[in-house]
Order: C-alpha cells, then structure tokens, then sequence
C-alpha cells in the first residue's frame, strides 16, 4: 500500500511535466492527452480527466500552455514561454538522474569480501 501512495503522489508531481512535453509534440486536446499518457506507459497509466484538466489549466494560467476551441474542441499548443520551460525541465531532469546515480553508485559499492557494504 505504501508503495502505490508513493507512486500516485510521484506521478502528480510528474503529471504536468509530461501533459506539458505531449503538448509540445503536436496540438492536442484533453481525451488524446490521456490516450498519449496510456500509450507512452503502456497501459500502465491512464491518467483520469480529472487530474489531466486541472493540470491543463495550470499550464494555461502559467502562460505555457494556450487553448483554442477548435469544432467545439479544445486544442492546447504550447507557448514560447512553455518551450523555455520544457527546456529547463530537461535541464533539471539531467542534473537529477547524475546525482541519483551518484548516490546509488556510492551505496553499491562492494566491500572486501565481495558483498555490498551497508
């Protein structure tokens, strides 16, 4: 139990990063946002929309994001402002994953017998 807590809080704090990375692939709109999220995870995560339409107008309310309606359709497309974001997000994303590994490779090391060391 505590295991998917911590997965469903990890994924909303992820959620906005990745409905902001779709959007700079192509226009979109809500329901094919969900079925992207699906598809990139494959199937292990099918986000409801009531966490990807909050998400969105985040996005929108920081400028990232713009919606259009379009036949009745919302279709989001992301900002100049949303790129330069996503362009940060890379940038913290890489210095992250270094400092993990670095933990993890000083955690991992072997002692003299052969075994982890604690």
């Amino acid at each position: 139990m505590k295991d998917n807590m911590l997965s469903k809080e990890m994924r909303k704090g992820f959620l906005k990063m990745l409905v902001l990375k779709i959007i700079s692939e192509r226009p979109i709109h809500g329901y094919d946002i969900i079925n992207e999220i699906e598809s990139k995870t494959m199937g292990h995560w099918v986000p409801s929309p009531g966490s990807i339409y909050p998400a969105l107008d985040f996005l929108e309310s920081k400028g990232y994001i713009r919606m259009e309606e379009i036949d009745r359709k919302k279709v989001y497309t992301i900002t100049e402002e949303g790129k330069e974001a996503l362009k940060y997000i890379d940038q913290r994303r890489r210095e992250l994953a270094r400092e993990i590994n670095a933990i993890f490779e000083d955690t991992t090391e072997e002692s003299d017998d052969g075994k982890p060391c604690d």
